[in-house]
């Protein structure tokens, strides 16, 4: 009954009194009364009074900026009705009772202590020998150095100065806290944060990010390029190819792998290994050590010079924190940088209790960051879509819907040191699977809109709003918003189902979308940027949006709500329909809707810091069944398992797979699954080819792969057989059938076909033998239109390898002469040694293409090559005689 009435108290509208942080503070209704010289001396701050204002109800805009006219600053929102304010000591009293204010009282010193600080049960990473370290904030009118001299008359001392953010970081007694809470300057006091944990323990094709890069000519291929990615983590990422050319590492710490493994699910290339390629791998990858606090000056710095639009961070800090210091910081963050997104796990805590009141299943997110409204924490499911049993569940402290969305992060292949893979888990592997597909998001807006970044709100309403329902019907506090589905999120950008508008308080906006017929569900979803609210906030909504749905027929339709009572079986209902006055994000879903124009109400129903920029992103689904995984151009290997995945709306019988090997003319039987389910591991069928397709049945509803796959043997021994001074000789296990194979060299980014051979051996030319080279190979029959995957990439350190020249291929060498070299126009071959009646010439680029050729050139002239169309570069000039041959190295200016 108590922990029942603390709720009750915390989200009640009616109380004039505040309940900030469990406790209750009076709010008097002394506006007839009041004056300033009332207010105690720890309210006076610069010429002026600090306090907590209270208004009969939330001023309208047109009050709230006439208040900003007159300098008045209504700094931080307290719910209710009341804010914390700075006003000028010249501020007429009767102005602000003409603007509705019912109450003005001075900030309690207590009111500024969080609850852990109060506690004073501290654990060993907030003390300094006897003395306790905290973070305090400070008023912005209030110069760094003025509150560093202050604290210094108290024999306090300064750990750490965050001045850009008005923070500090303090050693201080155990018997100085009511002294420094009564502060005029001082702002908020926390325990500084707990110590780091890292929330370690085939998701391309569950998060359906495979379709937004393809890799092929026709399909999508959004790797992220010109995104700027941050690994928050435990140090240097790498040495990996995966990540060449793309990566700055920040950090000198070494010899850690959890950031490793992070990277590479957002962002690896997996030019060692293809079937181990992450989200985003085109993507520029920025690495920097974990700093709880978010202030520490590579991550601010990137984020400020638009190096870096996404940021990781796969740590716990603490337990269902609520909204602290850390949260206000993040959330902050992303009001000051409208393109910045953070992406967060959601913790492996499920099975502790960290005080919500619902036992040891509920409210366990780690960390105060990851209970920001602006950010994404995210949830962990196994490939299959299940969820792992670790994975920290909601609500967030206030009782807002936390995790916001889920990935799979369990079991994954990613990076390790020294171009290794290490399997990886947790939600610190399912995070940076949505951050990545982020990035691919970013991308995709940018090439639809001039190269414009995208509002990270944008990007994250699109995310929930298409994510593919899992748990219990519409969100929950394990799932969130469901499993992400990147395939119908980037639909959903290309598509342009988005607008924005902004609305303050009391104001209504409609916005009329039309849904077309056959449409078999509909998705609206409303979400906002929430101001950042006053630590220790509960709730820390600010801005209060409503949203109402009218159909054709005038029927009003509410969004999805949870109860956030702590009550195990409560929390586990599945959602009802009603007013949310808890989250910044609101979702109408009406499956088989009606045809027609469905009017879409906004309304500031609590607006006290506006007006609030809003976006609208609507969901329109057609399609009962969707094949997604394989949907065309994938390489499969004959009798190896690959998870093939569908999506569904609305269907009840169970799926019948099938497969065809000849584009459709004829089906064979795969299995046959039941209706809950939307994954089969297949063990592919032992038949070569390039036009294989699947399809997905479930009564009536049928979809089938949008283009063809591969089914084709990929060679599995490589090796390097000569190296010489222009030239490298390659050679590999040949594949049945196989026409011709394709020679990749890593290069500046990519592995990058250099060659192609109809035999299983090649030689190609090379500029320094010293160099080292990561190769690999490719097969490929033409006639029959398949290809293979391509083989893992080798390495070679460098260097001379069974490269022998006898006196005869020596003398032969000697007596040809290639001049002038380098070459801007005419370039002149020869050949002094007149044994031979004639010779050949060709001329190859550096991707071992030929670019001319001349035979039977009489020895008794020389050749003449024109080289003035070729591009700046070093080609190679094959000389051949009888059986002597020789290349030489050509330099076009």
């Amino acid at each position: 009954m108590v922990i029942m009435l603390v709720f009750s108290l915390a989200f009640s509208q009616n109380s004039n009194n505040i309940v900030f942080q469990g406790e209750t503070y009076e709010m008097p209704e002394n506006i007839e009364t009041f004056q300033w010289n009332q207010l105690p001396q720890p309210a006076r701050l610069d010429n002026g009074y600090v306090g907590w204002v209270q208004f009969y109800a939330t001023p309208s805009q047109q009050v709230q900026d006439l208040f900003k006219q007159n300098n008045l600053q209504l700094l931080e929102y307290i719910p209710h009705r009341t804010y914390l304010f700075y006003f000028p000591e010249n501020t007429s009293v009767g102005f602000l009772k003409n603007n509705g204010v019912r109450s003005i009282v001075p900030v309690n010193g207590n009111a500024k202590l969080s609850a852990a600080l109060k506690s004073g049960d501290y654990n060993y990473w907030a003390m300094d020998g006897d003395n306790i370290l905290v973070t305090l904030q400070y008023h912005k009118n209030v110069s760094d150095a003025y509150a560093i001299d202050q604290l210094a008359q108290q024999q306090i001392v300064v750990k750490q100065n965050y001045k850009e953010q008005k923070m500090l970081d303090l050693s201080i007694p155990n018997n100085c806290l009511e002294t420094l809470s009564n502060l005029p300057f001082v702002k908020w006091v926390d325990l500084v944060v707990a110590p780091a944990v890292p929330d370690d323990s085939r998701g391309r094709s569950l998060h359906r990010a495979n379709a937004l890069d393809t890799q092929t000519g026709a399909g999508r291929n959004y790797t992220g390029e010109g995104i700027g990615v941050m690994v928050r983590d435990d140090g240097r990422v790498g040495p990996h190819i995966d990540f060449q050319g793309r990566i700055t590492n920040l950090t000198n710490v070494s010899n850690q792998s959890h950031g490793d493994g992070v990277a590479g699910i957002m962002a690896g290339a997996g030019n060692l290994l293809p079937s181990n390629r992450g989200m985003a791998a085109g993507s520029d990858v920025y690495v920097v050590n974990y700093q709880s606090n978010f202030l520490d000056s590579s991550t601010v710095n990137l984020i400020n010079d638009g190096s870096v639009q996404i940021t990781n961070s796969s740590y716990s800090n603490g337990c269902n924190d609520g909204y602290t210091s850390i949260t206000r910081t993040v959330d902050q963050q992303t009001l000051d940088t409208p393109t910045l997104l953070h992406v967060f796990s959601a913790g492996n805590s499920n099975g502790n209790n960290c005080g919500y009141g619902a036992g040891s299943q509920w409210g366990n997110i780690t960390g105060g960051h990851k209970q920001g409204k602006n950010v994404i924490a995210t949830a962990n499911v196994y490939f299959d879509g299940s969820l792992v049993n670790s994975s920290s569940r909601g609500p967030a402290h206030d009782g807002r819907i936390k995790p916001d969305i889920t990935a799979n992060g369990q079991n994954q292949i990613s990076t390790d040191e020294n171009n290794t893979y290490q399997t990886f888990g947790g939600t610190s592997g399912a995070a940076p699977g949505i951050a990545g597909i982020s990035a691919q998001l970013y991308q995709a807006y940018g090439d639809l809109n001039a190269g414009d970044l995208p509002p990270s709100a944008l990007i994250k309403a699109t995310l929930l709003n298409t994510a593919n329902e899992a748990g219990n019907i519409g969100p929950d506090y394990k799932f969130g918003w469901g499993i992400v589905n990147a395939l119908q999120a980037v639909k959903l950008i290309e598509d342009g189902r988005y607008l924005s508008d902004e609305v303050s308080q009391g104001i209504t906006n409609t916005h009329t979308i039309n849904v077309p017929a056959g449409t078999t569900q509909v998705r609206f979803m409303v979400y906002w940027s929430d101001v950042a609210a006053s630590p220790g906030a509960d709730p820390a909504l600010v801005n209060d949006l409503d949203m109402l749905v009218t159909d054709p027929s005038s029927n009003v339709l509410e969004p999805w709500i949870l109860d956030p009572t702590p009550d195990p079986i409560t929390l586990n209902d599945p959602a009802t329909n009603g007013p949310d006055h808890l989250n910044n994000v609101e979702q109408v879903l009406i499956n088989d809707p009606a045809a027609g124009n469905y009017d879409i109400d906004i309304s500031g129903f609590n607006v006290p810091m506006g007006p609030q920029e809003y976006y609208i992103v609507y969901e329109v689904i057609s399609e009962h069944v969707v094949m997604t995984y394989p949907n065309g151009g994938e390489h499969f290997q004959p009798n190896i398992a690959e998870t093939l995945h569908w999506d569904e709306v609305n269907t009840t019988d169970d799926f019948v797979l099938e497969y065809s090997s000849d584009n459709g003319s004829t089906w064979n039987n795969i299995a046959t699954v039941p209706n809950d389910t939307h994954f089969y591991t297949w063990n592919v069928a032992d038949e070569v080819g390039g036009n294989t397709l699947i399809r997905v049945t479930s009564g009536a509803f049928q979809d089938v792969s949008d283009e063809t796959f591969n089914i084709a043997r990929a060679p599995l021994t490589i090796n390097v057989r000569e190296v010489c001074e222009d030239t490298a000789y390659f050679e590999w296990n040949a594949i049945a059938d196989a026409e011709s194979y394709d020679f990749y060299l890593l290069g500046e980014k990519y592995m990058e076909v250099v060659g192609t051979s109809n035999t299983n051996s090649i030689t190609i030319p090379i500029t320094d033998p010293n160099d080292e080279m990561w190769f690999a190979v490719s097969a490929k029959n033409d006639t029959e239109g398949w290809e293979s995957e391509r083989s893992r990439a080798k390495f070679y350190g460098g260097g001379i390898l069974d490269c022998t020249i006898g006196i005869s291929e020596n003398a032969f060498d000697n007596a040809l002469s290639v001049y002038p070299n380098p070459a801007t126009n005419e370039v002149y071959i020869s050949l002094s040694d007149k044994t031979f009646n004639n010779f050949d010439i060709t001329i190859a680029n550096s991707l071992g293409q030929i670019l001319e050729r001349k035979t039977n050139v009489d020895n008794a002239s020389r050749a003449t090559i024109n080289v003035s169309n070729y591009s700046s570069g070093i080609y190679f000039v094959t000389i051949k005689a009888g059986e002597s041959i020789s290349t030489k190295k050509l330099v076009v200016q």
